[in-house]
């Protein structure tokens, strides 16, 4: 997008919004996730140049620039510059949003489909989305919805933070990490996983998670500035990297 002042006619036209799509470093591919990019991009072939997927172990080939796996240094440069952010729902990877101001879009990663060990992003996605902190995607029709409002008008993706509401918020995810795992129906979870490691190797790795009351501060924002926000790196207390992000 163009530095210039438009003129008043040319500013009623919609926006193109730069849409950076991450599946994280977990090893499950994604393919459901890079096969709703793909199906929107069929219908907005003009946008392709305007949208990037870091892919993971994805089998599926984005009709668009993409990569497996970027240096974290290159990842951020992305992400700073982006209007849009869609991700999966591992809580770094929300919380890596919320500190560029955005309001991400989530495609929770399902079990049921190979995409994870359980349904932990499920839960924790519904209720951040019950909180207005995310945009939650669970069908292909909701995703393509997202998208489209995305390009007509990317200003409605971002949020103004304060930086102690970011902390605060990121701080709320850890402990409510901690409380899924002690609940009966994860330890349960965990416990039959365990059985089956001593039968056969195990192919993932999971992760809990689930927002109550986080910090308010997710205001929508009007600025379409393309590097308003540093890079804020957050770690999610007693979870592998793989799992957070």
């Amino acid at each position: 997008m163009s530095a210039l002042i438009a003129p008043a006619a040319a500013r009623q036209a919609p926006v193109t919004a730069r849409i950076v799509v991450t599946v994280g470093t977990d090893h499950h591919p994604f393919d459901r996730l890079i096969g709703w990019v793909n199906n929107w991009l069929e219908r907005h072939p003009e946008l392709a140049g305007e949208v990037f997927v870091q892919t993971g172990a994805a089998s599926v080939v984005p009709a668009c620039q993409s990569s497996s796996f970027l240096p974290v240094g290159r990842l951020d440069e992305l992400l700073n510059a982006a209007d849009v952010i869609v991700c999966h729902g591992g809580p770094a990877s929300i919380a890596d949003a919320w500190s560029r101001g955005r309001l991400p879009v989530v495609v929770p990663r399902l079990p049921q489909l190979g995409e994870h060990v359980d349904d932990h992003q499920v839960d924790f996605c519904r209720k951040v989305a019950e909180l207005g902190r995310v945009r939650l995607a669970q069908t292909a029709a909701d995703f393509a919805a997202f998208l489209d409002e995305a390009a007509r008008d990317p200003s409605r993706f971002r949020a103004r933070i304060p930086e102690t509401d970011l902390n605060a918020a990121v701080t709320r995810v850890a402990e409510l990490v901690d409380e899924l795992v002690s609940q009966p129906r994860r330890r349960l979870s965990l416990i039959n996983r365990g059985r089956l490691n001593r039968r056969r190797p195990v192919t993932g790795s999971g992760a809990p998670a689930a927002p109550g009351n986080m910090s308010p501060g997710l205001t929508p924002e009007a600025s379409t500035s393309w590097q308003e926000h540093l890079p804020v790196r957050v770690g999610l207390a007693g979870l592998p990297n793989e799992e957070q992000e």
